[in-house]
């Protein structure tokens, strides 16, 4: 066997602290990947809703959650939620959308709910954990795989602010764990017709003895039925946006909405007795009534309390829908019908201030006796 020389020496170079550090990651996290493949391949985990999770993996599910919210929150401009009529609006909005799986807060949940995982928690208790801009996002956005939707109305977060003052007004008023006692009534009236109203429509627009639970609904007692069966079609085919009036809306037969359309345009509206300044009212009486042709805008009577039974009456609503409407049109959540992308050219023409004083002039206006005569 030959001799080698020195030319024939091998040299080994040392791999450095840092490569071998960096060989045994990529060594850990091989075997990382190869073991969540068989984790997930072989149905080792148990996703049935009567097995509650890992101890780690609630924790880790819900720190992902809270600052997922909190860090898209942190930048939403809170409104006023002591607003009595906000709160009464959502006061109603819970129990129609939300106690069916979070219950009446305080009181226990039906079993449905109860065999849910994750458990829907008792809404009592929201506002120990969440602010209410975290609370406006989580029932705007909802949150993946835990059966809590999305807001079904787009761009109508005017809708949703309700729902956070009821829980502020729960939170503040009643200690964790006490029954909140639903004063709104069970009952659904029955009119001279024999027609029993939908609960879901008189618990917030009222009926032939009681107007609307709050300002930011509308009254729809002696508005033409035309007008009112279109609104409810549009709800009902998704082209007009409303987390409440949707799904509302969604299961009503062609019969149910006439009769309903008949029934509230033969209702009188009860008068409020609101007081209103009466420069702002002149202010807009000029523009319900000339328009503003320098830019653009029409009269609002030239549609609005003429006769025209596919337009509604404005007299007598009150101050903070009619202004909360135009707002939306303003700002493009009500454009996606013929009547509101006529209703959205005015609203971007007109600032803010004009807003408010067409709208006080209308709601300074007694509303018609009925079937939408002016």
């Amino acid at each position: 066997m030959p001799d080698r020389g020195d030319d024939d020496v091998v040299m080994v170079r040392r791999l450095t602290r840092w490569q071998r550090l960096g060989m045994a990651a990529l060594f850990l996290a091989g075997v990382f990947v190869v073991g969540a493949a068989v984790f997930v391949w072989t149905g080792y985990y148990n996703i049935s809703a009567k097995s509650e999770h890992w101890d780690f993996t609630t924790e880790i599910l819900e720190t992902v959650r809270d600052q997922s919210i909190h860090a898209r929150a942190d930048a939403i401009v809170v409104p006023d939620l002591e607003d009595p009529g906000m709160i009464a609006l959502g006061r109603q909005h819970y129990r129609g959308g939300c106690a069916s799986c979070h219950g009446i807060p305080g009181e226990e949940r039906n079993p449905v709910s109860r065999a849910m995982l994750p458990d829907p928690p008792d809404l009592a208790f929201a506002f120990d954990r969440y602010d209410p801009s975290a609370l406006f996002w989580l029932i705007d956005n909802g949150i993946k795989y835990t059966g809590m939707p999305s807001w079904p109305g787009m761009g109508r977060q005017d809708e949703i602010w309700p729902m956070v003052a009821y829980l502020k007004s729960v939170h503040q008023e009643n200690r964790p764990g006490t029954i909140i006692e639903d004063t709104s009534g069970d009952g659904e009236p029955i009119d001279s017709y024999g027609f029993q109203v939908l609960d879901e429509c008189s618990r917030c627009h009222g009926d032939a003895q009681t107007g609307p639970v709050s300002d930011r609904v509308p009254s729809l007692s002696g508005q033409p039925p035309d007008y009112l069966e279109r609104a409810l079609r549009e709800y009902r085919a998704g082209l007009r946006e409303s987390g409440y009036m949707e799904p509302a809306a969604f299961g009503l037969t062609d019969d149910a909405i006439s009769l309903f359309a008949t029934l509230y345009s033969q209702y009188r509206a009860p008068t409020t007795g609101a007081q209103f300044d009466p420069e702002q009212v002149a202010r807009g009486a000029a523009i319900a009534l000339n328009g503003m042709p320098q830019d653009d805008v029409p009269a609002c009577t030239s549609c609005h309390g003429n006769g025209n039974p596919q337009f509604p009456n404005l007299a007598g609503q009150s101050q903070t829908y009619l202004q909360g409407q135009l707002e939306l049109w303003r700002n493009g959540a009500r454009d996606r019908t013929p009547y509101g992308q006529i209703m959205a050219v005015v609203g971007r023409n007109m600032s803010q201030s004009q807003i408010e004083d067409v709208s006080a002039y209308f709601a300074s206006l007694e509303q018609p006796a009925s079937g939408g005569d002016p």
